[in-house]
């Protein structure tokens, strides 16, 4: 999945606020790509501030490599790997993806997964949303996740017609965060063309701009959901409409905004 203009500031942002861990191991859920809406200069300026000082010239090199063969898919995949080490430094990158390079483990979300190992960062970058059984794609991810780990979500909410299965609501995000006890680290709301982020920090903040008129035609939803520290098993949510654990503006934005 592309590191698009959005996922780029997005992780930016989060990483200036130290709400990533550095040095951990990095799944990814479908293993990113540079998309290419967002100038290498940007990246090569990023190195140079969050890199450390020892890894700084190898990352460069890589990139002035990858730059060399744009036309190259594996060039691609070895920016995003770029990205990576300059705002995370993981001690080790896998990923899951049919459709990635040689090196991706080509295994199905829809079935449950053991790859013999757990992860400190878990990044879904609109994938979960091509699966069908896409409630034991959240169990996977949960299993996958160290407790005390880093999950982070990039999905369609509005627009982009028959993209996949799914469009995920903010409440489905909200609804699992309470189900299983993890931490929300932060909830934006994303748009790619132009560029705008907008930080959720409740509930009723989308529900306040969806009133407002202020969603747009094509807009996605970022979710970053830390485990809790204990060992838990996955918990299916129900919608906080049905369960009456929600506000009564939420409630009454039920109707209004129908």
């Amino acid at each position: 999945m592309a590191i698009s203009v959005i996922e780029y500031q997005l992780v930016r942002s989060l990483q200036e606020q130290n709400l990533f861990p550095r040095g951990g191991d990095l799944l990814e859920i479908g293993e990113a790509n540079w998309y290419g809406d967002i100038s290498l200069d940007v990246l090569r300026a990023d190195i140079a501030r969050f890199a450390a000082p020892e890894r700084q010239a190898d990352l460069l090199a890589t990139l002035e490599d990858a730059a060399a063969r744009r036309s190259d898919l594996q060039a691609q995949f070895d920016l995003g790997k770029v990205f990576w080490q300059t705002f995370l430094a993981p001690a080790s990158i896998t990923a899951i993806d049919f459709g990635g390079s040689a090196s991706a483990k080509k295994l199905d979300l829809n079935q449950p997964i053991d790859i013999g190992q757990r992860f400190d960062i878990v990044h879904n970058a609109g994938t979960l949303e091509h699966v069908f059984d896409i409630a034991q794609a959240f169990r996977n991810m949960h299993n996958l996740t160290r407790p005390g780990g880093v999950m982070i979500h990039h999905a369609p909410f509005v627009g982009w017609c028959d993209h996949g299965f799914y469009a995920l609501q903010p409440t489905l995000f909200w609804d699992l965060a309470e189900a299983n006890g993890y931490h929300v680290a932060a909830m934006v709301y994303a748009e790619v063309k132009p560029p705008r982020l907008e930080s959720l920090a409740s509930r009723e903040a989308i529900l306040e701009m969806a009133k407002a008129g202020r969603i747009g035609r094509n807009a996605n939803l970022a979710a970053v959901l830390q485990r809790p520290h204990s060992e838990t098993p996955f918990r299916i949510p129900m919608q906080g409409y049905y369960s009456g654990r929600i506000s009564q503006e939420a409630v009454d934005a039920w109707s209004e905004l129908r």
